[in-house]
């Protein structure tokens, strides 16, 4: 089917194209941009008019959990809530006169409870003394769980020291990988109860203009393998149920990988919706749980460094594992230490086995210096950014990490300069997949108030921070021949704007609505 949109403002990405007026697509691709002119003269199916509306490449978001936001989307937010002793109402509330069998919940951070601290297992047992409650922090690092929890994981079996050791069972707190215990005692989905859930989340993030996100939902649904996750999502696709683009950053159990392998996607194929991408490891936590791994003690703990999740001679095994393959990686490295740990391992298995087409990665790389960054443009490191960390980090920044390395924190523009490959993400349910307020905090290094500025010089132009979920966003996943630009040939990727980004002030961008988003020609969401 031959689809004109036209009487628009299209901004194709293409570096130094004017905005044009005009788009169509046929059998899933863009075939035509340019003038009203020009494109009225064509014969088309159907032709739709913009009535000065702006087009975009569809948003890509680089780095997020699409599946752990639509698990938590109905359970129990607690984003914001100001005291532990709302999230006790609020979960009581929740639970009250449904039967349910346990609780989950995610979005509480210590630093803005009214109480100044941790929820404890104490506190969690005023919700339910009888099923497991397991409540997240915003940073997915750490958690918060009630005696019946504790006492179905002191049952576990076949759980490594290793990750015993991170739950405090006197408080009721778990942290890293000790965090996703809770899958273990969860009740197992169906089928088509993981369906559901992949349908809720696409479907809220097609009506933010997304149109591909790079999630990590391997190990996040209770009872879930990695190998049947892949099969559903493909099945999915085949019954023509997705209407999202996912590359999935694969977070694995160090014994699966091997089996994983077979079911990669073929790494040259790019039509695909579903696609299995690098293979992610996590090497450090959150600076906000202070276990982000740091070279240097924390300002406010001198002597705690924070935590590394794996030793640096494992780390570069796991990296070579897929290296060897020609997987890329996307290693989860907040703190300075831990990107330091990256660049060493990168740059030893590089020198055994050298793989110049080698798209590796740091996943947030919040904490760095100039030498480090030197050395990830060096080896070639590409950076997933997140610039809405900066509205939750900002304030404890500088307790964290002190003034001199506060300086060196969400280093963008320097990125950029050094020419490092940078995109952007969420890390959704850490913070929102609302590309425009991302973009927002990108160009202004403010938070929402605009009341609090951090780093100014390090701020990004608008068209820059749009590559960031447009063009660069294709790079990271290889696409950049296909997706993120709109120009004859790349794939229908579409966000139709009921506004214009360039005609509002920085602050007023989240405020501008998504009128249309469109997959492969297709619209896969409009404004009602």
């Amino acid at each position: 089917m031959r689809r004109l949109w036209y009487h628009g403002k299209v901004d194709t990405m293409v570096p130094g194209q004017p905005r044009q007026q005009a788009i169509g697509t046929e059998d899933g691709a863009i075939v035509f941009v340019g003038s009203d002119q020009d494109a009225l003269a064509l014969s088309w199916d159907e032709k739709i008019d913009l009535e000065g509306r702006q087009v975009l490449p569809g948003f890509t978001d680089t780095h997020m959990h699409l599946l752990l936001y639509a698990l938590f989307r109905d359970s129990l937010p607690l984003v914001g809530v100001p005291s532990i002793e709302a999230m006790i109402e609020r979960g009581k509330a929740k639970l009250a006169g449904t039967g349910a069998t346990y609780l989950l919940g995610m979005g509480w951070n210590q630093e803005t409870l009214a109480e100044g601290r941790m929820p404890t297992r104490t506190d969690l047992d005023q919700i339910s003394r009888e099923i497991p409650v397991c409540l997240l922090r915003v940073c997915g690092h750490i958690a918060a769980c009630n005696t019946p929890m504790l006492e179905r994981l002191n049952t576990l079996t076949g759980v490594e020291d290793s990750v015993l050791e991170k739950v405090d069972f006197d408080q009721g707190l778990l942290r890293e990988e000790a965090m996703r215990l809770y899958m273990q005692v969860v009740p197992p989905l169906s089928d088509e109860e993981v369906k559901d859930i992949i349908r809720k989340g696409q479907a809220d993030a097609n009506a933010k203009g997304l149109t591909c996100v790079h999630s990590d939902d391997l190990q996040v649904l209770p009872g879930m393998d990695p190998v049947r996750l892949v099969r559903l999502f493909r099945e999915m696709e085949q019954d023509g149920e997705l209407t999202l683009r996912v590359y999935e950053q694969c977070l694995l159990a160090p014994s699966d990988f091997e089996r994983f392998l077979p079911f990669r996607s073929d790494p040259q194929e790019r039509k695909s919706l579903f696609r299995t991408g690098p293979r992610k490891l996590l090497q450090d936590g959150s600076l906000g749980a202070r276990t982000a791994l740091l070279r240097e003690g924390y300002a406010d703990d001198p002597n705690w460094k924070g935590m590394a999740i794996y030793r640096p001679e494992e780390l570069e095994s796991l990296i070579e594992a897929a290296h060897r393959a020609r997987m890329d990686v996307a290693v989860h490295t907040i703190g300075d230490g831990a990107l330091e740990q990256l660049c060493q391992a990168v740059e030893a298995v590089q020198a055994r086995d050298p793989w110049p087409q080698a798209r590796h990665g740091a996943v947030h790389a919040q904490i760095t210096d100039p030498a480090l960054l030197k050395r990830m443009k060096a080896l070639g490191l590409q950076a997933y950014i997140q610039p809405i960390f900066i509205e939750a980090d900002m304030g404890i920044i500088t307790q964290r990490v002190g003034e001199k390395r506060a300086q060196n924190c969400y280093n963008w523009r320097s990125m950029l300069e050094l020419g490092i490959p940078v995109s952007g993400g969420s890390d959704c349910p850490v913070e929102p997949f609302d590309v425009l307020d991302n973009l927002r905090a990108a160009v202004t290094r403010q938070d929402r108030a605009g009341e609090r500025t951090y780093l100014p010089q390090q701020a990004l132009s608008l068209e820059e921070g749009l590559s960031l979920f447009t063009s660069r966003a294709a790079w990271a996943s290889r696409d950049e021949n296909v997706r993120g630009q709109l120009r004859p040939g790349m794939q229908g990727d579409l966000v139709i704007l009921d506004g214009d980004l360039f005609a509002v002030s920085p602050q007023e961008l989240p405020k501008v609505p998504v009128f249309e988003t469109v997959l492969a020609g297709k619209t896969v969401f409009t404004q009602e």
